[in-house]
């Protein structure tokens, strides 16, 4: 009789994980265009390694998020201070990537500088709906 009472149990159980494993993995995706959606955020700092002109005057970057929502940058600090003009933080697809050329869903970053002060490096929150990761890249824009 226990061991009826044992295979029941057994059976129910693996019954009741069946029945829940596919409502997890058919789970609502993220919807990237709804700009209420679920967000993410992380800070990046870009320094004088990001500088893509001879003159200094612009800091660029791409954060590879695996989306492309809606995005939301304020600056944390930048030092020296005062020498960020304008941030410019637009969702985009990669037009190439480090990985075998596959496009990469992200933000791309930049930073426009008032001239003459040096060194330079800004801290930026970034918060973007459905982002499943924050990775800078090489890539710049």
């Amino acid at each position: 009789m226990r061991r009826l009472g044992k295979s029941v149990s057994a059976a129910c159980g693996a019954g009741l994980f069946a029945l829940c494993c596919p409502m997890m993995a058919s789970a609502a995706p993220c919807d990237e265009y709804d700009p209420a959606g679920p967000s993410r955020s992380a800070q990046i700092r870009l320094d004088a390694g990001d500088l893509v002109d001879e003159r200094g005057d612009e800091l660029r970057s791409f954060v590879a998020t695996g989306s492309i929502g809606r995005v939301v940058v304020a600056v944390v600090s930048s030092s020296p201070r005062g020498a960020v003009r304008a941030v410019s933080a637009v969702p985009e697809i990669s037009r190439s990537s480090p990985h075998h050329g596959e496009q990469l869903k992200g933000i791309s970053v930049a930073v426009s500088l008032v001239g003459g002060r040096r060194p330079v490096a800004v801290v930026l929150d970034l918060r973007q709906v459905c982002a499943q990761h924050f990775h800078n890249t090489f890539l710049y824009y």
